[in-house]
């Protein structure tokens, strides 16, 4: 993805709009990965949290006992969750082992030492989904694979996933979730307007986590990796090798204009807690820059911001 016929003659200009870069080199450190958490990470949680304060006292102002009845039953839903979660995913799929898929676990501390990371155990279970689930309030913390996930990727991609993983860990994303409820419903189908509601006030703080956690993964894999992980995630492991560097730029730059612009601002404001992968992919290089050339196959390993 994003290939090289763009470091040479790539245009970064439309019609008086230029793609946002960085205005100087990042040398990445591991040693600041918590300062690499995105701007707009803590206005949003400040926000998450004023409105969650203002739901809570309307509710008890106005004595509306079912919005009570199920922030609190998402409250501990999230808790007995994280609780169990190393036992019910030992129940229901396999630990990654020094001695069982080594490979996987090798990385996991390696990346676990870099980011100063606490205790994680690690599962794979055989479920139909891309994202990986990170889970807990306290040490050992959990990561769950799923089997489709660890078949589209690379060992060498992966590092992008458990980077993010890691990355959720270490900036408190995962403590932060159970007091905002998720991501997805723990209610009965009686109260599931309440997760559609919680959904929507805490949008905003969910989209900055996953840009943060991008950026964990850039450090943890380097950014052509990182770009082309996502890009093969989000479109599929044949489709992403026809992708074009400047015509994702051409993407960027209609989706910049008037309408267009307005209307993809609705769209992840109104139908979006995770940010689509062209804005994704926007906000890793005007914070990281564009990857490098690709000097040949399977180069990019991590190594590219070393």
């Amino acid at each position: 993805m994003l290939a090289s016929n763009a470091r040479d003659g790539r245009t970064l200009e439309r019609s008086g709009w230029r793609l946002k870069l960085p205005t100087k080199p990042l040398h990445l450190d591991d040693a600041r990965l918590l300062e690499y958490r995105h701007p707009s990470e803590l206005p949003m949680l400040c926000l998450a949290l004023a409105m969650l304060a203002i739901l809570l006292v309307g509710a008890v102002v106005f004595k509306h006992k079912a919005i009570l009845l199920g922030i609190v039953g998402i409250w501990l839903a999230m808790i007995v969750a994280s609780l169990q979660a190393v036992t019910y995913n030992l129940l229901r799929g396999v630990e990654v082992t020094p001695t069982q898929f080594p490979t996987i676990y090798q990385i996991v501390q390696e990346l676990r030492q870099r980011f100063q990371a606490p205790p994680t155990r690690v599962f794979i279970v055989r479920q139909f989904s891309l994202e990986a689930e990170t889970l807990g309030f306290r040490a050992p913390y959990t990561i769950v694979l799923p089997s489709l996930l660890l078949d589209s990727l690379e060992n060498h991609e992966l590092r992008y996933v458990l980077g993010r993983a890691l990355g959720h860990i270490r900036f408190g994303h995962t403590r932060i979730a159970i007091l905002l409820g998720g991501d997805k419903s723990t209610l009965p189908d009686l109260l599931s307007w309440i997760a559609q509601l919680r959904n929507f006030v805490f949008s905003g703080y969910r989209r900055a986590q996953v840009l943060s956690a991008d950026r964990a993964g850039i450090l943890a894999s380097g950014l052509r990796t990182a770009i082309e992980t996502l890009g093969k995630l989000s479109l599929g492991n044949s489709q992403v090798r026809e992708v074009r560097e400047d015509d994702l730029i051409d993407q960027v730059y209609e989706l910049s204009r008037r309408v267009n612009r307005l209307q993809a601002w609705l769209i992840i404001l109104l139908h979006s807690a995770t940010p689509p992968m062209i804005f994704r992919l926007q906000a890793m290089v005007a914070w990281a820059g564009l990857p490098p050339p690709k000097l040949g196959k399977n180069t990019d390993q991590g190594a590219d911001e070393a």
